[in-house]
Parts: C-alpha cells; structure tokens; sequence
C-alpha cells in the first residue's frame, strides 16, 4: 500500500471511531440521566406507600416524575 491509501484508511477509520465516542457519550448521559429519575420516582412512590400504610410521611409524599434540576442535582451529589 502507497501512503496515499494508508492515510485515506487512517482517516476513515478516525472518523468511525469518533463517531462511536459521541454516540456512546450520549448513550451513557441519557442512561445516567434515566436511572437517576428513576431513583428518585421510586423514593416518592416509596413514601407515598409508606403514608398510605401508616407510616409517618417521608419527606416527599406526592409522587411525580422527576425534573431535569432534579435530576442534575442528583448527578452533582455523586461527583
């Protein structure tokens, strides 16, 4: 091979590469972001449960979904 295809190929193989990192970049945030809300839609249902058993009310006793600030404070915490 000339350094003509080698550099062409070299290329072609940088440009495939960077696409994997974004996309997988994105992947990740949207899943860590995900898993995040879940957690917290899951301590509101839990609390709410709670109340109706009784229990003397958590902190948060009306379940919803989760806002994007919430989301990011949460992130924020574990860093």
């Amino acid at each position: 091979m000339t350094s003509i295809h080698i550099d062409h190929r070299i290329s072609r193989l940088e440009t495939r590469v960077t696409d994997i990192e974004e996309h997988y970049g994105e992947t990740h945030l949207t899943l860590t972001r995900r898993v995040a809300g879940l957690e917290i839609v899951t301590g509101r249902s839990f609390a709410l449960l709670m109340e109706r058993l009784g229990v003397p009310p958590a902190e948060i006793a009306k379940t919803t979904v989760a806002t994007a600030a919430e989301i990011d404070a949460v992130l924020e915490e574990d860093c």
